[in-house]
């Protein structure tokens, strides 16, 4: 059986939408558990109206403490082999499971993940997804997850043995839970399967957590990355470069998503430090030949942004763009 988690927070207008994919799934040995995270809307009596529509329902209603929070209260109650965790905005592809657990025969595999669909707030979609499946060692998913990261750090791209939670919960109080929780979830498994198929719906919405002001809780997400990179300079010591780039590639992303939030100037001192921290990340890249054979141009590409400044770099760009240069 599959406990599928969906934590759901004022989502009334989209819940039913992502209900509705999951009860017509063609797999249907399924747990749907609902967890109303202190919803202020209706979502809390839809969640209880669809319980009536399908005996698999469950409906887990609780003060709000944010998706992690969530997500713990659904593990807390699954009784399935398998987990899975879709946001109660969203949806999958009919035969999500179907295609999933077939790859779950095989003891050995203990997390399967498939691609997405992105649809943005003008209705385009773009699709995220392996050029072909791959089963990966745990060595070789913590590589894709540095590089190109057709695994992504999504949680609701996949389906997870329930044994990989026996003493793991998603951590409380960040926005990152998914970046923070997937390294741990990889340490403790075995080997990861990715589809070449895109199965998970993500919607974009306004004032979604992706796209809102900055806040001290993303900041808070540097300690994510030097986690991450401690953790395999102990136990995965030859992928202790790629760890590095992985964390010089997710600081540059930080410092993007800063310049480009309405009220970054509440947060001047934070983004210095995390322009320091970029370089001294770019600084010890570039004394691994491997990382800088495969990734060069990037990490000379993220050092001269912090350094001069994101603002400026874009200024020069245009103005060489108008001269025509």
């Amino acid at each position: 059986m599959i406990s599928v988690i969906v934590p759901s927070y004022n989502v009334e207008p989209y819940l039913e939408r992502c209900v509705q994919s999951l009860i017509s799934q063609t797999y249907a040995d399924l747990e749907i558990i609902l967890v109303n995270d202190g919803s202020t809307d209706g979502t809390g009596k839809l969640c209880e109206k669809l319980t009536e529509r399908d005996r698999r329902i469950k409906v887990v209603h609780k003060k709000n403490g944010g998706l992690s929070d969530a997500r713990n209260a659904g593990i807390d109650i699954a009784s399935g082999e398998f987990y899975s965790f879709i946001d109660g905005d969203d949806f999958i592809e009919t035969d999500t499971y179907e295609c999933m657990i077939a790859e779950m025969t095989d003891p050995a595999v203990s997390i399967v993940a498939g691609g997405f669909f992105v649809t943005d707030l003008e209705g385009h979609t773009v699709v995220s997804v392996s050029p072909k499946r791959q089963r990966l060692t745990k060595e070789e998913a913590f590589m894709d997850l540095f590089g190109r990261s057709y695994i992504t750090q999504s949680s609701c791209n996949k389906l997870f043995r329930s044994s990989l939670f026996a003493e793991v919960r998603y951590k409380k109080g960040i926005l990152n839970e998914d970046q923070e929780i997937l390294p741990r979830l990889l340490d403790i498994g075995d080997h990861v399967v990715l589809l070449d198929k895109p199965v998970y719906h993500y919607i974009k919405k306004p004032g979604s957590i992706t796209s809102s002001d900055y806040s001290m809780e993303r900041y808070r997400a540097i300690e994510i990355e030097r986690d991450i990179y401690r953790m395999c300079k102990k136990k995965y010591p030859q992928l202790k470069p790629w760890a590095g780039y992985y964390e010089l590639k997710s600081l540059y992303g930080m410092l993007c998503n800063l310049e480009q939030c309405s009220n970054k100037n509440d947060f001047k001192i934070q983004g210095i430090n995390i322009r320091r921290k970029i370089f001294y990340a770019a600084f010890r890249c570039v004394w691994w030949k491997e990382v800088m054979d495969r990734y060069g141009n990037e990490v000379k590409m993220y050092f001269i942004n912090a350094v001069a400044g994101i603002g400026i770099i874009r200024k020069l760009r245009r103005k060489r763009y108008v001269k025509g240069d």
